[in-house]
């Protein structure tokens, strides 16, 4: 531990004294001025800090909703040289309120809301780049709302927000073309023919199919039993099924259609032939147009023409080709409705067929436009990293959040990275930035990593129904999976009870915070270890460094045989509460109280 506490004769290892306090970093606050914030970071003693900010746009300095191009050039320097000249690094958060880089949002995936906030990020990459010189830039991603047994199945964790989610909780997708969200009922039973669509099971006597039905979870079910895509396995299974039927139906009503278009044309040729006749014979045209009504309502068995007896049945007798005529304006009706029938079903279809096409998850969905954000503000700043000649890479650093929304789960955090980095790799080598694809492999790996913060993974103790013991073991296993595979750059400490994201100061929930440090520097982390302040009571912000301080056991002098931390000093004379390590004088009342070396002070 590089202190000028320790000397040559001190015999613990660095490893049992806990984590040195050049690791660990403060974050300001997002609310207040970033001067005021980091002045008051560097007179707590912390070595580095980061930049944070909350509101997105334009924000309202007045009201504490400052952003990032709030703060002019000299501003800017001036950040910068009160940093400098107290040797204080500095690392940069990107506004917290901004949404997903995928563009989600309640109107599905929108291409609008996707560039606003790959904007904000620019702008955070900006200013990192003015005042930081490099370093992360973390940036939230939560990329959408999805089902927690989801995110459960893919941890292999029984991970569920209420009992039986898998079954009730709504199948979303994702239509292609537009980014549109829709959603299927998993409860939502669907009909299926005994025996499966292939070899439907026929009533004996009826010959027609006989059903049963089927929910929508259970063809999910077999789909993952397949290992296969969820949606698509049901609307190919389902849907496309549908299709034939709608097929035949549409066949049925063209048929019909065209029989009813016959009857018409048949009845267009009589009404002309009764006309002429009724030029040269118009009691023979009469007689013969009584003749034919009464020969289409034998045919139709139904009545065409008025009851014998009532009044329109004589105006009947007296001008039957009026009826005559009502009856062909009757059958072109029908004859177009009938087509009309038949057309529908055809572009029901069509429009199916498309949508069958063109459905998607919206994890496969999100994952693609997430990577196209992250990776176009990779080309960005490390062209900014470029044109400033910064002194250190600018990385960056996608940060889990809350559970609810897809790049929360270590192993999605993991997928997004990794798929950033791929098209991060892409655009290297397309925008010339790289000589190679071997260039491009090690710049995207230093310039695209992840945030993992701790606070925010503790939240999924709420959904877990397992041992506290188990979830521990999960986070651990999980963060030390991520380190070993070079995911994590950057590290955000705060703590919880498990519920929600209060951050109390580190030591004071439950968050297995000590553990998770020493599992990630175990297998080689160095970057910074940001502690995120938030719900201290009013005049005890101080503490949130102190407490991190203690929980990581971070020592700051050596007296004796033990570390002692910023903490113990409270009330105390370097860290006891009772009498010192030894006593100068004549009176040395056992080899308790004496020096190490027992010589006499004397």
């Amino acid at each position: 531990m590089d202190t000028d506490y320790w000397h040559s004769l001190d015999r613990q290892s660095t490893k049992s004294l806990g984590l040195s306090t050049d690791y660990i970093s403060l974050s300001t606050h997002p609310f207040k001025e970033q001067l005021d914030e980091l002045k008051a970071k560097i007179f707590s003693g912390v070595k580095s800090a980061e930049l944070s900010f909350i509101a997105t746009k334009s924000g309202s300095r007045s009201q504490g909703q400052s952003v990032p191009e709030h703060y002019t050039r000299d501003e800017r320097e001036e950040l910068r040289q009160l940093a400098k000249v107290n040797d204080i690094e500095l690392t940069t958060h990107s506004p917290a309120n901004a949404s997903s880089l995928s563009g989600f949002s309640e109107r599905g995936f929108s291409p609008e809301v996707k560039k606003d906030n790959l904007n904000e990020l620019k702008k955070s990459i900006e200013f990192a780049a003015d005042v930081a010189r490099g370093g992360p830039v973390t940036v939230h991603v939560w990329e959408y709302a999805r089902p927690i047994f989801e995110a459960g199945e893919t941890a292999g964790m029984p991970f569920k927000a209420y009992p039986k989610e898998e079954e009730k909780a709504p199948l979303y997708f994702v239509d292609k073309r537009t980014g549109r969200v829709e959603a299927l009922d998993r409860n939502q039973e669907i009909p299926v023919p005994k025996g499966g669509f292939e070899n439907p099971k026929r009533d004996e006597k009826t010959g027609f199919i006989q059903w049963d039905h089927k929910k929508i979870f259970e063809f999910e079910k077999e789909a993952r039993e397949k290992k296969e895509d969820a949606v698509k396995y049901i609307f190919d299974k389902v849907y496309k099924k549908d299709l034939e039927f709608k097929d035949i139906e549409a066949k049925e009503y063209f048929s019909q259609a065209k029989k009813i278009e016959k009857e018409h044309e048949f009845l267009k040729s009589v009404i002309k032939g009764l006309e002429e006749q009724a030029k040269t014979d118009p009691s023979a045209a009469r007689y013969n147009t009584i003749t034919w009504m009464e020969k289409f309502e034998s045919e139709r068995r139904e009545k065409l023409t008025p009851r014998e007896g009532t009044p329109g049945y004589r105006e009947f007798l007296e001008k039957p080709l009026k009826y005559l005529k009502e009856l062909e304006d009757r059958t072109k009706k029908s004859m177009d409705s009938t087509f009309q029938a038949a057309d529908n079903r055809k572009l029901e279809i069509e429009e199916t067929k498309r949508k069958v096409e063109n459905i998607g998850s919206l994890k496969d969905y999100s994952l693609k436009e997430t990577a196209d954000s992250l990776s176009d503000a990779a080309v960005y700043a490390y062209k900014q990293e470029k044109e400033k000649k910064l002194e250190k890479p600018l990385i960056v650093s996608a940060e889990n959040v809350f559970p609810e929304y897809y790049g929360a789960q270590p192993k999605e955090l993991k997928e997004i990275i990794l798929k950033s980095r791929e098209e991060f790799k892409k655009k290297l080598v397309e925008n010339k930035l790289a000589r190679n694809e071997e260039e491009a492999d090690k710049i995207s790996k230093e310039r695209i990593k992840a945030t993992f913060d701790i606070g925010h993974a503790n939240i999924w103790r709420k959904y877990y129904s397992g041992s506290d013991t188990d979830f521990r073991k999960w986070i651990l296993k999980e963060a030390e999976e991520l380190q070993k595979q070079g995911i994590i750059g950057h590290v955000h400490i705060n703590d919880n009870f498990g519920y929600e994201d209060v951050h109390v100061s580190p030591g004071q929930g439950n968050a297995p915070i000590k553990e998770f440090v020493d599992k990630i520097t175990e297998h080689g982390f160095k970057g910074k270890m940001v502690i995120e302040a938030g719900n201290q009571r009013q005049g005890e912000q101080g503490q949130v460094l102190t407490n991190a301080w203690k929980t990581l056991n971070s020592p700051i002098y050596r007296v004796d045989s033990m570390s002692h931390s910023w903490t113990e000093i409270e009330g105390s004379y370097f860290g006891r509460t009772g009498s010192p390590g030894y006593i100068v004088g004549d009176f040395a009342p056992s080899k308790d109280w004496t020096l190490w070396s027992e010589m006499p002070l004397e």
